[in-house]
């Protein structure tokens, strides 16, 4: 019998996957990719009573390969917070899915194993950028405000390296991270002494920052804004987190980055606003991408229909 951990690479996923075999230790075999390698279910080839883990990887995105690894006799536990589409009946597959807007993978796991080492889901919160939910969760937790700042600056981070057309845009691989995490044991804050890892993400993540808000915007409306900018590895890098900045440095405002990719067409990171946290998965949907209520996305926008979509975000926010 073998085991699959499956997860996004980012803090989401591996937040979430170091917080869930902390409190139910298992050997298994690491399934993880840049944070748009959605299609992760793909890599397992599992057999009759194999155990596969599931976390932060759209249901809606893997529902074929999960269905193949059911008919191949997998047991399947899925943890997400992504929109799932239709769920599967079936005897060995256990679903923990919640699309509530201010939810992460890691919230739902921290759920699941009743609150043991919970700062890992608190910095998974920082990373999604619900950032009001996990300041409190950290206070109620007893942190002072200079661990508060170091357990946002981890979720911040490890999201932000997340990011990227090729593992070649990324400081460390998904691979590197998770291993990183997982020999800081229950002890999240040893994270930022272990290796050179944090103080190299940290840097760049303020480098790659200080480039993004220097932009012109493409186009503002009343409620939204949106930037197209050059395919560069710090563009791709940069986009989720300068989403996640220009939503919360104003919160009646939606947003949309569109970076050029390799091939002429668009990846697009869309955020609704956070007093209105809803429409970027439905908006993205309508173009092949996907996401949740609050934060969504599009792998491949021909240049073609980038007009079309700067009216529908108009019209969604």
């Amino acid at each position: 019998m073998s085991n699959y951990d499956v997860f996004n690479g980012d803090a989401d996923g591996i937040f979430a996957w170091h917080q869930l075999r902390l409190a139910h230790p298992r050997d298994a075999t690491i399934v993880t990719g840049v944070k748009r390698d959605v299609n992760l279910a793909s890599k397992v080839n599992a057999e009759e009573g194999d155990l596969v883990t599931i976390m932060d990887v759209s249901h809606a995105k893997n529902r074929k390969d999960v269905k193949r690894l059911l008919e191949s006799g997998a047991i399947i536990e899925y943890f997400d917070h992504h929109d799932p589409n239709e769920l599967i009946a079936h005897p060995n597959i256990t679903y923990h899915i919640n699309t509530e807007p201010n939810i992460s993978t890691g919230l739902i796991v921290n759920s699941h194993v009743k609150g043991k080492n919970c700062l890992w889901s608190i910095a998974t919160a920082f990373g999604d950028n619900h950032m009001e939910l996990a300041t409190n969760m950290a206070k109620s937790e007893g942190l002072d405000d200079e661990q508060i700042l170091l357990l946002k600056q981890i979720g911040l981070t490890v999201n932000y390296n997340s990011y990227g057309q090729t593992l070649e845009d990324l400081f460390y691989s998904p691979e590197e991270i998770a291993e990183a995490v997982k020999a800081c044991g229950s002890d999240i804050f040893r994270f930022t002494e272990q290796s050179d890892i944090f103080s190299t993400l940290l840097k760049n993540f303020s480098n790659d920052m200080s480039s993004a808000v220097c932009q012109e915007p493409y186009s503002i409306s009343d409620n939204g804004v949106i930037y197209k900018l050059p395919n560069e590895s710090w563009t791709h890098r940069v986009m989720g987190s300068f989403s996640n900045h220009l939503v919360s440095t104003n919160k009646d405002l939606a947003c949309a980055i569109a970076v050029l990719n390799s091939d002429e067409t668009y990846r697009i990171s869309v955020r609704s606003s956070l007093n209105n946290p809803h429409g970027a998965g439905d908006l993205c949907k309508k173009f092949g991408g996907g996401g949740r209520e609050k934060a969504a996305g599009i792998n491949n926008l021909p240049d073609s229909e980038l007009e079309e979509f700067k009216e529908e975000f108009e019209e969604a926010f």
